[in-house]
């Protein structure tokens, strides 16, 4: 009854993908494609997937194959790399690069994740349209007098 107490109001004008069929791009393959047929339909029942979406979503299956690749070496103790002096001795150890891309990788997945709601704290105050909601035309009318 007080309106928006916050006083921002909704966001004008948004845009609104397209619905359509959600495909997988030709170039997912393989395990890409097994992450493909598992994550799709999750994003599907919260409703957070639209055709605008395929390709981000298409990048985080192809970086899960890869990072599942290098987790495979890390847990083959793959992950350091032990650099040793003319004599033999330990001088340092780093990184291996199967350390490296499988942290960069998990990184960049988890950013992606997020933006689906693929986390318990991102979905927090999140919200999708209802589709089976009927549109409110008081709420059409505000919306565009304002």
């Amino acid at each position: 009854m007080r309106g928006d107490p916050s006083k921002k109001g909704k966001p004008k004008n948004e845009p609104e993908p397209l619905a359509g069929d959600i495909v997988a791009p030709d170039w997912v393959t393989g395990k890409s494609l097994e992450k493909w047929a598992d994550v799709v339909p999750k994003l599907q029942g919260m409703r957070v997937i639209t055709p605008a979406d395929v390709d981000a979503v298409a990048q985080y299956c192809v970086m899960h194959e890869q990072w599942v690749r290098y987790l495979d070496q890390v847990r083959r103790g793959l992950d350091v790399l032990v650099i040793r002096d003319k004599d033999g001795k330990v001088k340092y150890m780093q990184a291996s690069p199967a350390a490296t891309m499988f942290v960069k990788l998990q990184a960049a997945m988890l950013k992606i994740a997020r933006e689906f709601g693929l986390t318990p704290s991102s979905r927090v105050g999140m919200e999708v349209a209802d589709a089976n909601k009927e549109i409110d035309p008081l709420d059409e009318f505000l919306r565009a007098s304002s």
